[in-house]
C-alpha cells in the first residue's frame, strides 16, 4: 500500500498543473457554482478515461471504459455470493456456483458484501477475526478473477452508534459518523479494512483486481440507517463523498471503480433521482436497484422508464450505467414466488427499449437457502425461464467475456477539475449549538487559502480557514446566541490560488436547535424561520415541494404547503421522525386545507414497528381540522403479515414517523397543493372498551387485546368476550393453529381422531397439531374436543410448540405426573403458565379464555431460543487451536492432541459473542479419557474465567457438554466478548471435534 499522505498531495497536484489553466482560461470564477460540485463531464480525449480515481490501476482504467462500451451491445449478468453461497455447491470454496451447476456457466458479475468482514456471510465467519476475514474474502476475489469476472461489492455497514444492524434507524447514525461526529472514528475503521482487502485482493499477476465498490445503497427509501429520513440530501451526499476520499486520497485505494444508486420507483424522474447524487467527481456508475413479483405490465413499463433515465443521465455525465440489483421480491424459494416467465419478461422489455438496454450489467441477489434464493435451482419453476434469460444473446456470462478486452486495454486517464465542497456543516444540515467547526475540502488544485462567509441578507461573517495537514481546510465558527434561531444563513467558500478567487461553492445550514413541542404535537410550524430550517425537519418521498405556508393556515401564523405532479409519479409525500409516549391520546388531529383534486390523502403514523393509516377527505377546498381516533386507524394495504392488527397502547408507547402522503386517483387532477397544520396527538374522548366485560384495567386486558390486534379471538357474536368462560379444546386447537400462521394440514387417508370427522369445524387445526405432534393420538385416537382445556395439556402443547426445549432443575409441584415434567417445569420456569400454588399446579384445572389469551401472549415474548452454531469443525486444519503442553495437530477434519502426564489445556484466542449460550458441545471421537471444564478470556483486560468439570468420558462419545451457567455471575456478564477458549484434557490421546454452542 503506497503511503497515504504523499499520495494524497501528489494526485492534488498533478492534477492541478493542467487543470488550473483551464479553470482559470474558461473563468469558472465568474460564476457561483452550485451547492453540489460539479466538475464538467465532457469525455476526455482519445485513448482516455475520466475515472473518480485519476490514479486508478491500468486493469480499472479499462473496466470502466469496457462497461462503458458494452452498454446496448449487451448485458453482463451478476449474481450475489455465487461461490459462497449455494444450494447445490456443496462445502462452498470459491470455486462452485448454482449458476455454474445449473446453467453451465458462472456469472459474468461476481457480488460481495462487506457483510463478510464482520463474519455474518461467508467466507466470512462469526468465530473469526476480521483480519481473518479480510483475507477469506481477497481469496475468493481472486477466485472470482481467475474463473473469469467483474468483482462488485456493496455494503451493508452496522449502526455504530447502538450496535445494531443496517437496518436499525434509531441513534441519529448518519450524522454520528460525519466528520466531527460521535462515531467517525468507528466509519474510518471499518473504511480501514475495506481498504486492506482492496489491496490484498490480487490476481496471480500480482496485480490489483478492480473492484466496483457500492457503499450506502437505497438511500432514496428509510430501511436503512443512512436512508432519506436520517439525514439530509447534504449529509448523504458528504457521507459518500467522505468516503470515497477517505479510501482514495487517505488509504491509497486505486483498484475500486464507485457506485451510487439511491434504490429504485422513480418513474423516469431525473430531479428525484439524482437528489442525494454526490456529485461526477465522486461517482463512476450510477445504479438502479428494483424488486418484484408480479412480471406485471405496469411494472415493466416503469422499470424501463428507470432504466431508460439512468442511462440517459449517465451519457450526459460521462458515467456508466447498471441494474445493480434485480429480482423476484423476497426470491424464488420456498419463501418467495414464481411469477410466470419473470426474467424473460425482463429482460426483454429492457432489451426492447434503446435507452433501457444501455446499461452495462443486472446483478441478482443471493442464493441463501431453500427458502430464499434469488437464481432457481433444482425443482425451482422458474429454471427453464432462467435458463432462457442466460441463453439470450443479449445476457453474457463468464465465459463470454474477452477478459483481455475487460482489463488489458491501454488507457490513461484525464485529470479532474479543481473542485471544492463545505464537508461541515453539510448542505441543509442543522447547526443547533455553537462553536461549530467548518470543514471544506478542496481537491486537484494547491489552494493559497480558504475563505467562509456566513450570510443572511445584508448580515455577514467572514472566517478565515487553516489546512489541517490532511483532507480538510478547518476553522471555528462561532454563533451569536441570538442568531441559534431558526433561521437559514448561505455558507460560501472561497478557494484563492495564486492569488486569484478560483472556486466558490454555496450550501445552506439551519441555525439553532430544531423546535420542541408539548407532548403529543407533531408539528405547528411555527418555529421554522424559513423554508430550508422546515425541510431540514421533512423528507420528501417522490417528487414534491415543501414551503412554510403564511396564508391559508389553522391556527397561528405558518403551516406546511405541499405542491406535487403526478407526471411522472403515481404518489408523493413527506415525512417526520418523531418519539413519545402517545399511550394516555387517543386521536391524532391535523388542519387541512385540501385542493379539490379527487386525490388520495394518506396519513401515516409507524408505531410499534407497524406502519398505520388513515385517510382524510381532499374532496373540496374548504379548510376543516380533521380528528381520527386511533381506533379507526388500519395497517397500510401493502402489509398483509399485520392486516388484522389494531394500534394498541404498547404501540403508542412505541411512535417512530409521522408522514404524510397524497396518492394518484383515477380521475384526480395530475397535479395539485395541500396545506396542513396543527398536528398533534389528542386524549380525546376514551372509546369504549372494545368488549364491555374486558373494561379499562380488567387484569388481563393487554393480554386479551393482543390476542384481537393479531387477529386471533373476535370475540363472540353480541359483542363480549367472555374471559371467564373455559376453552374447549377444539376452540384451543384453532387458536394455536391461526397463531401459528394457519398452515395447512397434511393430506390423511382417514381423520387420525375418532371424534375430529372430516366435517367437523376443528378437523384441519386438530390434524396438524396431530402432524405437528403437539397433539397424541395414543394411547387412544380421541381427541375429546368437547372437554374443557387442562392446564396441564396447555402446558404440554405449548411446550412442544417451543420445540420442547432442554429444562433443569427440581419440580416442586406434587400433582404434576411424571409425563408432564418437563412441559409444567418449562411453562412456569419462563412464566408462560403460573402455578396455583409453591406446591400445586392446578393439574386439571381448566383454563379460562382470559388465561388463554395470557399464555399465549407469554409464549409470543419469549426470545427466539438461538440455533446451535459450531464454531470449530477442523475441516481445514486446526483453525489456530494449539496446546499448551503436548501437540494439537489437524487430523482427518478433526483435531488431535497428545497430552503430557500433567495433562494440557488446548484451545485458541479467538473474538467470539457467546452471549445466551449455555452450553459448549464437543464430539470425542477417540480419547484415553478425560475430564474437562473449559477456560474463557473475557472482557477487555482478558480476565479468565473457568467453568465446573463436565464429568469423565472413558471413550468415544457425541455430545461432550460443558455447563457454561456454572460460571461465575461477573464472567457470564463478560461472554458477549469472549477472547479466547481453552478446554482442559487429561494425559492422554484424544481426538476432538466438532466444537459447538447452544
Amino acid at each position: 500500500m503506497p503511503n497515504p499522505a504523499p499520495r494524497a498531495r501528489a494526485r492534488r497536484l498533478v492534477a492541478a498543473t493542467c487543470a488550473v489553466a483551464t479553470a482559470l482560461t474558461t473563468a469558472l470564477l465568474a460564476a457561483p457554482a452550485t451547492a453540489a460540485p460539479r466538475p464538467a463531464a465532457v469525455p476526455g480525449p482519445p485513448g482516455t478515461v475520466t475515472v473518480v480515481d485519476p490514479d486508478a490501476t491500468a486493469a480499472t482504467r479499462s473496466l470502466f471504459s469496457y462497461l462503458d462500451d458494452v452498454r446496448g451491445e449487451e448485458v453482463l449478468v451478476g449474481h450475489q455470493h455465487t461461490t459462497s453461497f449455494g444450494l447445490t455447491v456443496g462445502t462452498p470454496d470459491g470455486t462452485t456456483s448454482d449458476l455454474e451447476n445449473t446453467y453451465g456457466d458462472f456469472p459474468a458479475v461476481f457480488g460481495w458484501d462487506t457483510l463478510i468482514i464482520a463474519g455474518d456471510e461467508r467466507p466470512g465467519r462469526a468465530d473469526a477475526t476480521r483480519a481473518e476475514n479480510v483475507a477469506a474474502f481477497a481469496d475468493h476475489i481472486e477466485k472470482a478473477h481467475a474463473i473469469g469476472g467483474v468483482n462488485t461489492i456493496s455494503a451493508h455497514i452496522e449502526n455504530f452508534v447502538t450496535g445494531g444492524s443496517f437496518y436499525d434507524t434509531s441513534g441519529d447514525a448518519l450524522r454520528a459518523v460525519l466528520p466531527g461526529g460521535s462515531h467517525h472514528d468507528d466509519l474510518n475503521a471499518y473504511l480501514d479494512d475495506i481498504a486492506t482487502l482492496a489491496g490484498q485482493a490480487r490476481g496471480a499477476d500480482g496485480e490489483l483486481i478492480p473492484i466496483i465498490f457500492r457503499p450506502w445503497h437505497e438511500n432514496a427509501g428509510s430501511w436503512f440507517w443512512w436512508g432519506a429520513a436520517f439525514g439530509s440530501p447534504g449529509e448523504y451526499k458528504e457521507l459518500y463523498r467522505y468516503t470515497v476520499e477517505y479510501l482514495r486520497d487517505v488509504k491509497g485505494v486505486e483498484n475500486f471503480l464507485y457506485a451510487w444508486g439511491p434504490g429504485g420507483g422513480f418513474g423516469g424522474n431525473e430531479d428525484v433521482y439524482l437528489r442525494t447524487y454526490p456529485g461526477d467527481a465522486f461517482v463512476d456508475v450510477l445504479g438502479l436497484d428494483t424488486y418484484d413479483d408480479t412480471g406485471s405490465q405496469a411494472f415493466l413499463d416503469g422499470l424501463v422508464a428507470d432504466l431508460a433515465m439512468i442511462a440517459r443521465v449517465a451519457d450526459a455525465k460521462g458515467k456508466v450505467s447498471a441494474f445493480t440489483e434485480f429480482g423476484v421480491t423476497g426470491g424464488v424459494g420456498t419463501n418467495g414466488s414464481s411469477p410466470e416467465q419473470w426474467f424473460t419478461k425482463v429482460l426483454a422489455a429492457i432489451a426492447a427499449d434503446p435507452g433501457a438496454r444501455r446499461n452495462a450489467y443486472m446483478q441478482t441477489w443471493a442464493n441463501f437457502d431453500a427458502g430464499q434464493h434469488f437464481v432457481p435451482v433444482g425443482d425451482d419453476p422458474l429454471v427453464p425461464d432462467f435458463q432462457a434469460f442466460v441463453d439470450d444473446p443479449f445476457t453474457a456470462m463468464s465465459d463470454d467475456l474477452d477478459l483481455d478486452d475487460v482489463f488489458g486495454r491501454d488507457l490513461a486517464t484525464t485529470a479532474q477539475p479543481p473542485l471544492a465542497h463545505v464537508v461541515s456543516p453539510a448542505d441543509g444540515a442543522r447547526v443547533a449549538t455553537s462553536p461549530t467547526t467548518l470543514r471544506v475540502a478542496v481537491d486537484n488544485v494547491e489552494a493559497d487559502a480558504v475563505q467562509v462567509t456566513v450570510a443572511r441578507g445584508e448580515e455577514e461573517q467572514v472566517v478565515e480557514l487553516t489546512h489541517d495537514g490532511g483532507l480538510w481546510w478547518t476553522a471555528e465558527l462561532t454563533v451569536p446566541a441570538d442568531r441559534l434561531d431558526n433561521s437559514t444563513r448561505t455558507l460560501t467558500a472561497r478557494v484563492t490560488v495564486d492569488g486569484e478567487v478560483l472556486l466558490t461553492e454555496t450550501s445552506e445550514v439551519v441555525l439553532g436547535p430544531r423546535p420542541t413541542f408539548a407532548p403529543g404535537v407533531v408539528d405547528d410550524f411555527e418555529g421554522y424561520g424559513d423554508d430550508t430550517a422546515l425541510r431540514a425537519e421533512y423528507v420528501s418521498y417522490g417528487a414534491n415541494t415543501v414551503t412554510l405556508e403564511t396564508d391559508d393556515v389553522g391556527q397561528g401564523a405558518k403551516a406546511l404547503r405541499l405542491d406535487y405532479d403526478f407526471a411522472t409519479q403515481t404518489y408523493t409525500g413527506i415525512g417526520k421522525q418523531i418519539s413519545g409516549d402517545w399511550s394516555d391520546f387517543n386521536e391524532l388531529t391535523v388542519w387541512v386545507a385540501p385542493d379539490g383534486s379527487g386525490n388520495r390523502m394518506v396519513l401515516q403514523l409507524k408505531a410499534g414497528g407497524v406502519s398505520y393509516e388513515a385517510y382524510p377527505s381532499l374532496a373540496g377546498d374548504e379548510p376543516q381540522q380533521v380528528t381520527i381516533p386511533f381506533v379507526d386507524w388500519r395497517p397500510a394495504p401493502w402489509d398483509t403479515a399485520n392486516a388484522d392488527r389494531r394500534i394498541s397502547d404498547a404501540d403508542l408507547r412505541a411512535i417512530e414517523q409521522l408522514n404524510v402522503y397524497v396518492n394518484a386517483a383515477e380521475g384526480g387532477a395530475t397535479s395539485g397543493s395541500i396545506v396542513v397544520d396543527a398536528i398533534a396527538a389528542l386524549p380525546g374522548t376514551e372509546p369504549p372498551p372494545l368488549f364491555p366485560d374486558v373494561p379499562r384495567g380488567h387484569p388481563y386486558e393487554a393480554e386479551i387485546l393482543w390476542l384481537h390486534a393479531r387477529g386471533l379471538d373476535d370475540g363472540y357474536a353480541d359483542g363480549t368476550f367472555r374471559p371467564r368462560s373455559a376453552v374447549l379444546r377444539a376452540d384451543a386447537a384453532r387458536l394455536l393453529h391461526a397463531y401459528a400462521g394457519a398452515p395447512a394440514a397434511p393430506s390423511v387417508r382417514y381423520p387420525t381422531f375418532w371424534d375430529v370427522p372430516r366435517g367437523h369445524r376443528a378437523f384441519t387445526p386438530v390434524e396438524w397439531l396431530a402432524a405437528e405432534q403437539v397433539a397424541d393420538s395414543r394411547p387412544l385416537p380421541l381427541f375429546l374436543p368437547w372437554l374443557p382445556l387442562d392446564r396441564t395439556t396447555a402446558a404440554v402443547w405449548l411446550y412442544r410448540l417451543a420445540g420442547e426445549p432442554d429444562v433443569e432443575g427440581d419440580l416442586p409441584y406434587r400433582d404434576v405426573p411424571g409425563a408432564a415434567r418437563d412441559a409444567v417445569l418449562w411453562a412456569t420456569q419462563t412464566g408462560v403458565v403460573e402455578a396455583e400454588s409453591p406446591t400445586r399446579f392446578g393439574l386439571l384445572r381448566p383454563v379460562l379464555r382470559q388465561e388463554l389469551a395470557r399464555y399465549l401472549y407469554r409464549f409470543d415474548a419469549l426470545p427466539e431460543p438461538l440455533d446451535p452454531v459450531v464454531l470449530f469443525d477442523f475441516a481445514d486444519g486446526a483453525q489456530g487451536w494449539s496446546a499448551m503442553s503436548g501437540t494439537a495437530t489437524a487430523a482427518d477434519g478433526a483435531l488431535a492432541v497428545s497430552a503430557g502426564t500433567d495433562g494440557t489445556w488446548v484451545g485458541v484466542n479467538a473474538t467470539l459473542d457467546l452471549t445466551g449460550r449455555t452450553r459448549l458441545v464437543l464430539d470425542a471421537d477417540a480419547t484415553t479419557g478425560f475430564d474437562t471444564k473449559l477456560a474463557l478470556q473475557v472482557g477487555p483486560s482478558w480476565q479468565w474465567c473457568e467453568t465446573g468439570q463436565a464429568g469423565w468420558v472413558d471413550g468415544p462419545t457425541q455430545d461432550v457438554v460443558v455447563d457454561l451457567t456454572t460460571l461465575s455471575p461477573e464472567c457470564a456478564a463478560g461472554l458477549a466478548d469472549v477472547k479466547g477458549l481453552h478446554l482442559y484434557l487429561n494425559a492422554g490421546d484424544h481426538v476432538i471435534d466438532d466444537v459447538e454452542v447452544r
